[in-house]
């Protein structure tokens, strides 16, 4: 699966540059269409643009609507705007032409590369896939993560199932995506597909032939390898195994179960130190959003 749809909430952000003819520009010179039923109003104090009632912004093939839109800009030393935060509240939509994305409120926030979805539901439907989760979803460009929390459940186009507390998605980086504008990493938009899942509390990884219960699990979409660690339990049919920690070949069609991960000749699951590092913006508009700290990525486990 991939977080093309970072780069949509992201465009909805230029409607600031319309409602006050000021120059701004991100992801290109293509018109920007706002409408909003109940008009738009302009903060000069707070800096801010707000456009309310069933508020939409276009951008060629992308679509961000909410019932309310606001934008936090600020002034350039040449005298121009750029919006450096948006926020996104009720019935919040984006559409590209192959991804869409909804929840309750969202954020992004320009400087750090963060967007963050939240809600009861929150989802993520494209052609490779979809990912639900109840409480959030979060993407990191600049860190190259993605973290669905709240009974996540990703499922990929051959109706495999990774189900957790929380989910987490690392991905590739793309040669491409590395190329900076000034100071600033570009958003990898449509690049950058997921190398390695990572799901915590309550694991449940699901195939045509079984399913795989534990506490712990990792799915490297590369290798096609899944291991699952803590009160393992494999369900094939009305048969159950139970251990410590499983190995299992998605592809392959195959399952190993071991007393420990030390017996199957790798590392225990553990989260990640990077993604341990990373404090999500608020979606509340009054709260600034939080520094995500650098931290060294966690030694992969052993294959």
């Amino acid at each position: 699966m991939k977080l093309r749809y970072a780069m949509a909430l992201a465009t909805a952000a230029m409607f600031a540059a319309q409602a006050q003819a000021q120059s701004l520009k991100f992801g290109g010179d293509r018109a920007i269409d706002v409408t909003a039923e109940g008009g738009f109003e302009v903060q000069q104090d707070n800096k801010r643009v707000i456009a309310r009632g069933n508020a939409k912004a276009v951008q060629g093939e992308v679509t961000v609507v909410g019932d309310e839109l606001i934008a936090d800009y600020r002034t350039k030393a040449d005298g121009s705007t750029e919006v450096y935060r948006v926020f996104a509240s009720g019935n919040v939509s984006m559409k590209s032409t192959s991804e869409t994305a909804s929840g309750d409120t969202a954020i992004y926030d320009f400087d750090k590369g963060v967007l963050v979805l939240e809600g009861k539901t929150v989802t993520l439907v494209n052609p490779e896939g979809s990912v639900t989760a109840h409480q959030a979803l979060q993407y990191w460009a600049n860190e190259r993560v993605a973290v669905a929390e709240g009974n996540a459940v990703a499922v990929d186009k051959d109706k495999r199932t990774l189900a957790a507390d929380k989910l987490i998605a690392f991905f590739k980086q793309d040669a491409a995506a590395a190329k900076t504008e000034g100071s600033k990493p570009v958003l990898p938009g449509n690049r950058g597909d997921i190398e390695l899942l990572q799901g915590f509390g309550n694991v449940r990884m699901q195939t045509a032939k079984e399913i795989v219960r534990g506490n712990r699990g990792t799915y490297n979409l590369a290798t096609g390898v899944a291991t699952l660690d803590g009160d393992v339990k494999i369900t094939q049919n009305n048969n159950q195994l139970g251990g410590g920690f499983a190995v299992v070949n998605v592809r392959g069609g195959t399952s190993r179960l071991f007393a420990n991960a030390q017996q199957a000749g790798m590392q225990s699951v553990r989260e990640n130190g990077r993604v341990a590092a990373l404090i999500a913006p608020s979606t509340q508009k009054d709260t600034p959003p939080a520094t995500a700290p650098a931290a060294a990525p966690a030694a992969p486990a052993k294959r």
